[in-house]
């Protein structure tokens, strides 16, 4: 078995949205409308199966994010964004890849309801490039711009606006993954140098799609991952799946015949179809978890022609079908004993363009070539059929623009980032991970503390955020002013931030502080003689207390640990 994989990774961009000039957060008015979308066809006149087969329901869109009227499909596209063209281009600079001297958007057919117009715009950015990623190289195919998606709302056929139109960079890459756990890894790199740039973080924001075929066979394209651990997994079922797929035998099918009169009660329209040697192959809940499942792939299929499902004879007796309404659909039908039957309810026009869906998936040998949909159990479900050529043809909104003369700064990596800190390894990974670098250096380059920096801001301001405190940079500024004249120290700063963000004055220290402190130890040490004389050294730790809790944010605790030391070493 030799794996042949492939990443496509949609990521959002930090900018307005990609036609028009609203800003995606931004509350509009609450516009609801319904549509209805139908397939068109390519500059060949040819209508793609894929989109043929989502055109079959009346959408329903709320509006509640922009307030102009292009992506109600109302109003011709503006732009592009140019803030997200010069991020894409980063990207294509960052990779190596080259840029296209003209860009021209296309647009790809997508009746599913989840753009209002029933196409997505998209256009070529760069070809080639790379990456590397534990010490191998995955080249790039291709980089284009696009926008994004709707949302799906409460109920199947809802969408809400709010996402559709925000860009979204498509990079695809060659099929060049021969191991499971090397698509997590890829998948990993491309999203760190993606993070280089000015991209959306969060839930969300960027997702992965997998192109997955073994021994040169069909590619099947996974959708939907949940995060990157769960990749090899996904990956290494599906390579199960398909070598499954390429042992089962050929089969034959019977007529589909209508099985109304087997019922002891009258039933809407039902149609059966025979299914030879398919006994067990259909599948049940309790089948094993290796078990193709077949029936479970052929409910898949039927639900395009707008069905609930269908039934099979691996799981009947059940669901309401008697044992006797078994025998009686099986004798009507002519199975044998190694036979198999499907059977599906419903109206005479769904029912029979639903069996055909099954038929043809039957006929089907080995690997359909087909988008998939990840489950939470990181198995796999059929979606729709892969969409080809067909589904795209010319943009006639937007001119072609040139984009090669385009001069844009090559952004740090994140590597470069953390290498750039004057801090450990682990402290730099997490301030460029919050993509807080930029602010430590702007505040390092003024007071040259580092270490002190980042507690500020990787613990201390998260704890007082928690806190309900709001915090800003004035507050971090003028207390670090305070604490470079020494008039607060390490163990006062977060109190000063509190007191700085509620516009109090801020206490600092009084210039007889360790003169204080020293009074204060004395006269413990004189009330703790017999007990320092009894611990020696170890009375420290127990006296610190009083000291810390008297002075604490007054004076440092190191040098407060360093004069109580002093004192009880005189002692002992």
């Amino acid at each position: 078995m030799k794996l042949k994989a492939g990443l496509e990774i949609h990521q959002q961009l930090n900018s307005g949205k990609l036609f028009c000039r609203c800003n995606p957060s931004e509350s509009g008015k609450n516009l609801l409308f319904k549509r209805k979308l139908y397939a068109t066809s390519s500059e060949l006149g040819q209508v793609d199966i894929a989109a043929k087969t989502e055109q079959r329901k009346l959408f329903t869109y709320y509006n509640k994010s922009c307030n102009c009227l292009v992506y109600t499909d109302e109003e011709p596209p503006r732009g592009p964004n140019k803030n997200a063209l010069k991020i894409a281009l980063q990207f294509a600079r960052l990779v190596g890849a080259k840029v296209v001297e003209e860009m021209h958007f296309m647009r790809k057919v997508v009746v599913d309801g989840s753009n209002t117009s029933g196409f997505q715009r998209t256009g070529l950015i760069a070809t080639g490039g790379k990456i590397e990623y534990d010490g191998k190289v995955l080249e790039l195919d291709q980089l284009c711009l696009e926008e994004d998606s709707c949302r799906h709302g409460e109920k199947d056929n809802e969408y809400l606006l709010d996402r559709l139109g925000i860009p979204l960079l498509e990079i695809t890459t060659k099929p060049q993954l021969n191991d499971s756990k090397d698509v997590q890894k890829a998948a990993k790199a491309i999203g760190r140098l993606l993070r280089a740039c000015n991209v959306k973080r969060g839930l969300g924001t960027i997702r992965q799609d997998v192109n997955v075929s073994i021994n040169n066979g069909q590619r099947v394209e996974l959708k939907g991952f949940q995060d990157l651990t769960s990749m090899p997994t996904v990956v290494d079922n599906e390579i199960k799946r398909q070598t499954n797929l390429n042992k089962l035998k050929k089969t034959k099918i019977g007529k589909s015949i209508i099985v109304n009169d087997c019922f002891l009660q009258k039933k809407e329209f039902a149609l059966a179809l025979k299914i030879e040697n398919w006994n067990g192959i259909l599948g049940t809940k309790n089948s094993p978890s290796n078990h193709l499942r077949m029936g479970k792939e052929l409910s898949d299929y039927a639900k395009r022609a707008g069905i609930k499902g269908i039934m099979h004879s691996d799981e009947l007796p059940d669901y309401g079908i008697a044992l006797q309404e078994t025998k009686n659909i099986k004798n009507k039908l002519n199975c044998k004993e190694n036979d198999a039957f499907v059977l599906i309810f419903g109206k005479e026009d769904k029912t029979r363009n639903a069996m055909n869906f099954v038929i043809e998936r039957i006929k089907t040998t080995g690997v359909p070539k087909e988008v998939r949909k990840v489950t939470p159990d990181n198995l796999t479900r059929f979606l729709r059929p892969m969409p080809g050529a067909s589904r795209m043809y010319p943009e006639t909104d937007i001119a072609p623009l040139k984009i090669n003369k385009i001069k844009v700064s090559i952004p740090k990596t994140l590597d470069e980032r953390e290498n750039d800190l004057p801090l450990n390894n682990e402290e730099s990974k997490q301030l460029v991970n919050r993509n807080l670098d930029e602010q430590f250096n702007n505040l390092n380059k003024k007071y040259e503390v580092p270490k002190l920096i980042s507690r500020i801001l990787l613990h201390t301001l998260p704890q007082l955020r928690d806190e309900g405190k709001n915090i800003t940079i004035n507050d971090i500024e003028k207390v670090l002013d305070l604490f470079k004249k020494e008039l607060i120290v390490k163990e006062g700063i977060s109190r000063a931030l509190i007191q700085s963000s509620q516009g109090k004055d801020i206490e600092i220290n009084s210039g007889n502080i360790e003169k204080e402190v020293k009074e204060f130890i004395e006269d413990l040490v004189k009330n703790k003689e017999n007990f320092i004389k009894e611990r020696g050294m170890g009375a420290v730790g127990a006296l610190m207390g009083p000291v810390m809790s008297k002075f604490r944010g007054k004076m440092d605790g190191g040098n407060i640990n360093k004069l109580l030391m002093e004192r009880i070493m005189e002692i002992i």
